[in-house]
């Protein structure tokens, strides 16, 4: 098929320069005859030259990384070539591109021949850049596709009914051509069909889960039981009374029983390794530093609950502006100091300072809290001198 496909375009294209050198012989092509046919064929031949040139080494090379100068390139082609074509049509390349250029202005004839001959030569120009943009953009699609299927895993399909199914790639049992479209059977004993060649599905599938064991067979792994000889014998499915087996081409018969048992290995060590079912790595778990709040805000608490008794929460945060969770820090700490007390329902009740801590002396408390401060900056003063 490929051998094919390679000719076909090989002949195309020798046509495509056989006609193009018979119009420039037989009818000059935008310009008067020469004289000489000879002089003709050396034009066309060298609008062929700079077509291909263009296909071949130009196009690919700096079209998409630089558009302006691949396209200001194909424009000063043109120019060249229009020139080129005129001084081998007229005798003498110094004389007659002299006088293109002394009389362009004054007579039509050279203008028109000039501005027609770089239409062309733009316009043939032009054919490579709509071939390679085309083949480009249908390789991408069909880089985008095969990267969808070998992600989602899903392969769509139709059945008898022209309807069109979505269906899994690791239940494909085994597909055969026919003609211009492709029979896929599933391991359900379901048959359902897809336009396209054997080859495409090949590319689409890849060559790690199936294998091409004939021209017509496409198989994948996974449901291949053994290669005895000449024949691919398939696992035994519930709905079979015996195994289906393939017969393998003379010619190949050697290179693709090879495949299968390196394959159908493959798969099976991959299996028990657990390497289809890629696991992802277990998160640790961080254990977080329990968060302190600062003196400064354990104090406005407090003094706040000092001066209003019986407050609960939502009176705090209106009072001192400080969020919730800090407020919460706050409580909790001047619980655990015994400086406050809830008392009440959790509805209805509040926060109210120790009473015989109050009974004493008020001030008690802030002065503790303060005491405390003192405590952890020394520590901090400590803890920085022995660094040091």
């Amino acid at each position: 098929m490929k051998r094919r496909k390679t000719v076909v375009t090989i002949v195309l294209n020798v046509l495509f320069c056989g006609i193009m050198l018979w119009l420039f012989a037989r009818n000059s092509y935008l310009r008067p005859f020469s004289g000489s046919y000879f002089k003709e064929i050396l034009a066309g031949s060298l609008l062929l030259g700079s077509l291909y040139a263009n296909y071949f080494l130009l196009y690919p090379k700096i079209h998409h990384d630089r558009p302006f100068f691949y396209w200001l390139v194909i424009v000063v082609m043109a120019v060249i070539m229009g020139f080129i074509d005129l001084a081998i049509a007229y005798n003498g390349i110094v004389s007659c591109n002299a006088q293109v250029i002394q009389y362009i202005g004054r007579f039509r004839f050279f203008s028109m021949i000039l501005f027609f001959i770089i239409g062309r030569n733009l316009a043939m120009n032009f054919f490579p850049f709509l071939l390679r943009e085309r083949k480009h953009f249908q390789q991408s699609l069909e880089k985008e596709v095969k990267v969808v299927y070998q992600t989602v895993r899903m392969f769509d399909v139709t059945d008898k009914k022209s309807k069109l199914h979505l269906v899994s790639i690791d239940d494909i049992f085994y597909c055969y051509q026919q003609r211009n479209s492709t029979d896929v059977y599933m391991v359900q004993n379901i048959c359902y069909s897809r336009l396209g060649s054997m080859k495409h599905l090949e590319q689409l599938f890849g060559n790690k889960d199936f294998i091409r064991i004939t021209t017509n067979v496409l198989v994948p792994f996974r449901y291949i039981k053994e290669c005895k000889d000449n024949m691919v014998i398939m696992k035994k499915m519930p709905w079979e009374d015996e195994p289906t087996v393939f017969h393998l081409e003379p010619k190949t018969q050697k290179e693709i029983s090879k495949k299968v048992t390196e394959g159908v290995l493959r798969y099976k060590e991959e299996v028990v390794a657990g390497e289809r079912i890629p696991k992802r790595p277990a998160r640790r778990k961080v254990k977080r530093k329990p968060v302190t709040p600062s003196d400064e805000k354990v104090k406005k608490v407090l003094s706040f609950i000092e001066s209003h008794p019986n407050c609960n929460t939502g009176g705090i945060i209106a009072g001192t502006a400080i969020p919730l969770s800090t407020v919460e820090r706050c409580i909790s700490s001047l619980k655990k100091q015994g400086l406050i007390k809830h008392s009440g329902s959790k509805r209805n009740g509040g926060y109210a300072m120790v009473k015989t801590k109050q009974k004493t002396e008020g001030t008690e408390p802030l002065q503790k809290v303060g005491a405390i401060a003192e405590e952890k900056a020394a520590k901090k003063n400590l803890a920085k001198e022995t660094v040091i």
